[in-house]
């Protein structure tokens, strides 16, 4: 619906002046589910632009903020959770890169889903806690993990200023309906010299260059597309200085995987998927890059 949708100028410079990256298509011939969830495979629809002054990418016109918050509110994803095993290894390592920069302290993960992020820095050591808008997540981090979760946003949190040591955005910025305002009040929340944390899906990567359109990180869900120029300049204009660039590893079921292929790519699925269930290894976790990265950097 016309009135469900928003014009946005670019979220780092200001600008309103674009080139269209990706035209809109129509919405019938989406594929994929799960529409606002952490797990979500539903392809994008809407039109991808570039800002012409910055290099920013970013969806417009794209769903009201409003609704945007709402739908990840009411979210449920038995999904994204049923991955515990891959997930819990994956935010493991995210851990120790996180303490070879910091001390262990006060550290919040953004939009931290189910909270396993937030249950691995509980037991590693670290005073721990999460912010997360959809409350079955909340509910299902604090009932399964023991996480120290929180329904909500951050900026609403209204967390007390220079308080914590790390904040984290693990797959969560390019969600936000305004990444320069969260990255803001991170700086804000953080301890003079504190530690901001953020992966994100590289849309400058060969990966993402070679699919085009059939990119698998093109999803619904995604409000902005980085590149390591503009996260960095975003990110320096929020006021921190970029520390550490590197690619980001995650580890999943091959099961799983093997399903996120299914919206792009059906004969391929069917092949892989027969292949994974006669051999009966769809529990076996595989580490992967798939064109994200991870950008670590320091308030000023």
């Amino acid at each position: 619906m016309a009135n469900a949708m928003e014009h946005v100028k670019c979220n780092l410079c200001g600008a309103d002046d674009y080139r269209v990256v990706y035209a809109a298509v129509d919405k019938v011939s989406a594929k994929g589910e799960g529409g606002y969830s952490a797990a979500s495979t539903e392809l994008l629809t809407d039109q991808v632009v570039q800002c012409n002054k910055c290099g920013l990418i970013y969806l417009d016109p794209r769903p009201k903020s409003e609704k945007v918050v709402d739908d990840y509110s009411n979210a449920v994803d038995e999904k994204y959770v049923s991955q515990s095993k891959g997930r819990l290894r994956t935010f493991e390592k995210c851990a120790e890169f996180v303490e070879k920069y910091s001390k262990k302290g006060k550290i919040l993960d953004v939009g931290a889903a189910a909270g396993f992020f937030v249950h691995t820095a509980q037991k590693r050591g670290w005073q721990a806690e999460g912010i997360e808008p959809s409350k079955w997540m909340v509910e299902w981090g604090k009932n399964n993990l023991k996480a120290n979760l929180r329904a909500g946003t951050l900026e609403k949190a209204k967390y007390p200023a220079d308080y914590f040591d790390v904040v984290t955005y693990w797959d969560v910025l390019e969600h936000v309906p305004d990444p320069m305002a969260s990255l803001k009040e991170a700086n804000r929340i953080l301890k003079k010299g504190g530690l901001v944390v953020v992966n994100y899906p590289d849309i400058a990567s060969n990966l993402a260059k070679a699919a085009g359109r059939k990119w698998w990180f093109l999803l619904s869900v995604h409000l902005y597309y980085f590149t390591p120029d503009s996260i960095s300049k975003m990110l320096e204009a929020a006021g921190f200085e970029v520390v550490k660039t590197k690619r980001h590893w995650q580890k999943l079921s091959l099961g799983y995987l093997v399903e996120r292929v299914k919206p792009y790519n059906k004969l391929l699925y069917k092949v892989a998927d027969k292949f994974v269930k006669a051999l009966n290894i769809g529990d076996r976790q595989i580490t992967y890059y798939l064109s994200q990265r991870l950008v670590l950097a320091r308030k000023k």
